[in-house]
């Protein structure tokens, strides 16, 4: 189906034909705090079909709220005396679970449960709608797949809609919801329900009769058409491209085509759209996961929370992003350039290695104050002064040599290995006693029940902490301690 380039400004636009049929159309697909909603604006192609079939019809594309609700306003005025009321809404909705709001443009990032005063609600469009039970028409245009949560309270999607007897409600993905208007509200004889049965796309909701042929019984207006124009099939092409360069393809073979106005004002809003540009500009780098978590990970170093480092470039990457140029002084459009990038490199590297430096300067002053702690106790060569250093400092820089020397002054090497040998401690209790060191604290290394240098080490500390010979081998009253505290904790 061909599209209609329609302004993107307000406008209210009134049939000649016959007053007593409502329609209203508002669609969004440029956020300033969301991505961008793709085909969002579609919906309001649906303008001439409707207008020549009798409707009165106001549209709207990426308005803020005020004028959302001045045509709402208008819509609710009109229904008093309409015969049949037609409303297409397009864009991010979210919900409660219960109630459904579509949000404007000017929306912000973070709405709230208790105050969304930049969105229109669906039950009140649903309430005018009503007015004209059996011939009121709700079609809905969204990502059907996005549930995400936006906070605790709020989802993007559709709630559970309470419809009104009488009133039909039809949704479905955007490219699939202007269809609807197209080629089925607005056909004379066309049946919706039996448009909705043979799309697959189509949900329906509220009052789903047999039959419902919306068209106003009017005579309708013909669509001009062109016949056999040559650029038709070129002009089609680019409207699927829908680039800069195509639409520039297309006016340079064609200048005088029937389509090279709307050609020149599509490539105008292209060029002019500094949100897309970038957009375009950022695709174009072709940013593969891994580089996107560097990103995300050079942010959040730099204290913007992109809430979490996934290489996904979700609604908490992009909000960094922005707060990051709005910092930096570019235009805050949420999307990277190159130059961006390397600055945020650069700005990463440069805050971790003032953490590095930080963290250096930290590790010096503690092993300043090791160094003062062992020249006023272990220093000294005595028993006391070795164990108050273990006490304070159990992975110190003089740990090994506090525990050895304890080792030397408690016992002979010989005599405690031999106090040890007569525990007869078989491998299965000299795993269970290295396992217990390891949870501890102590680190006797690998848990095997070989009793390597690493044990002895362990085993030293916990006799020095536990005020008993430290000797770096088991005796009966270091064997019991230890498994006093192993089943006694």
């Amino acid at each position: 189906m061909r599209r209609l380039m329609l302004s993107t400004a307000f406008a209210l636009c009134a049939a000649p034909l016959l007053a007593d049929d409502a329609a209203l159309l508002m669609g969004v697909d440029r956020y300033e705090e969301f991505r961008r909603v793709a085909g969002g604006t579609d919906i309001v192609v649906g303008i001439s079909a409707l207008r020549n079939a009798g409707y009165a019809v106001s549209s709207l594309e990426n308005g803020a709220v005020a004028d959302m609700r001045r045509l709402l306003e208008r819509l609710a005025a009109d229904a008093a005396d309409a015969d049949r009321l037609v409303v297409g809404l397009s864009g991010r909705f979210v919900t409660d679970g219960q109630r459904t709001w579509l949000l404007a443009s000017d929306a912000p990032a973070q709405p709230s449960l208790f105050a969304l005063d930049n969105a229109v609600s669906i039950e009140s469009v649903l309430a005018v709608l009503a007015q004209t039970p059996g011939r009121a028409v709700l079609v809905l245009g969204l990502d059907v797949s996005d549930a995400s949560q936006i906070d605790p309270y709020l989802r993007q999607g559709l709630g559970s809609l309470d419809v009104p007897q009488g009133v039909t409600v039809l949704y479905g993905p955007p490219n699939v919801a202007d269809n609807i208007l197209t080629d089925a509200v607005a056909v004379q004889g066309a049946d919706v329900m039996e448009f909705a049965r043979n799309t697959r796309a189509v949900q329906v909701l509220g009052y789903q009769p047999r039959s419902l042929v919306m068209q106003a019984d009017v005579a309708v207006v013909a669509q001009p058409t062109r016949p056999n124009d040559p650029s038709l099939p070129f002009w089609q092409d680019a409207q699927a491209a829908n680039t800069a360069d195509a639409y520039r393809v297309f006016l340079l073979g064609f200048p005088d085509s029937p389509y090279a106005a709307e050609a020149r004002l599509r490539l105008d809003q292209i060029e002019n759209d500094p949100v897309r540009l970038a957009e375009q500009i950022e695709t174009a780098l072709a940013l593969t996961r891994a580089e996107r978590r560097a990103i995300q990970g050079s942010l959040t170093l730099l204290d913007y929370d992109t809430r979490g480092v996934d290489g996904i470039f979700g609604q908490g990457t992009r909000r960094a992003i922005r707060n990051w140029q709005q910092i930096n002084g570019f235009a805050q459009t949420s999307y990277l350039t190159a130059e961006q990038i390397s600055r945020i490199d650069a700005q990463a590297s440069r805050r971790q290695a003032e953490l590095d430096a930080a963290d250096a300067l930290a590790q010096a002053e503690a092993d300043r104050l090791d160094r003062a702690y062992w020249e006023e106790t272990g220093a000294r060569g005595t028993q006391a002064g070795y164990r108050a250093y273990l006490n304070r400092y159990p992975d110190g820089l003089f740990a090994d040599q506090a525990t050895d020397a304890l080792v030397q002054e408690d016992d002979s090497v010989d005599q405690a290995r031999a106090r040890e040998d007569a525990l007869n401690i078989n491998p299965v209790m000299g795993r269970l006693i290295e396992s217990r060191l390891d949870q501890m604290g102590y680190d006797p290394g690998a848990v095997d029940g070989r009793f390597d240098r690493d044990t002895r080490s362990a085993i030293g500390r916990y006799q020095a902490r536990s005020s008993l010979p430290a000797t770096g081998y088991l005796d009966q009253p270091t064997l019991a301690r230890l498994l006093a505290d192993t089943f006694g904790r």
